[in-house]
């Protein structure tokens, strides 16, 4: 169990893009770290705040499931608010690190539709993120 935990103190060997998302109610006082072990990873710049969304239509998703013991941090029902999106930039090798936190959110309350275009766009921005076609 020991090994288990040590390992995800650290990003695994394989290179892959990190977009990490959460709701403000579920980081502590001290708020979201200002550096990264996965941008170190990758040679990234300093976070920069690229954006704040204004949310202004309801999450599209959300469990049933705990309705019954709502709270911050668990998640409230789905309602409109904001996100801010960190991104670090000039990642090697054309990755992608980046942190988005939804403000006044747990991490129930699902994703907007903004916050799931965003990530979605970084996604496909992100080095071997371009759709391809089946035959």
């Amino acid at each position: 169990m020991a090994a288990a935990l040590a390992a995800l103190r650290e990003p695994p060997a394989n290179d892959f893009s990190f977009i990490y998302e959460t709701g403000s109610a579920r980081v502590d006082d001290k708020g979201v770290p200002e550096t990264s072990d996965w941008a170190k990873k990758y040679g990234c710049g300093r976070a920069a705040r690229q954006k704040r969304l204004s949310i202004s239509r309801l999450a599209t998703s959300m469990t049933a499931r705990g309705l019954n013991q709502l709270r911050p941090g668990w998640g409230l029902l789905p309602a409109p608010g904001k996100a801010q999106i960190y991104v670090y930039p000039d990642c090697k090798d054309g990755r992608v690190v980046a942190d988005v936190v939804r403000i006044d959110k747990g991490h129930t309350e699902g994703l907007e539709p903004k916050i799931t275009e965003e990530l979605i766009k970084m996604m496909l921005a992100a080095k071997g993120g371009k759709l391809q076609q089946s035959r």
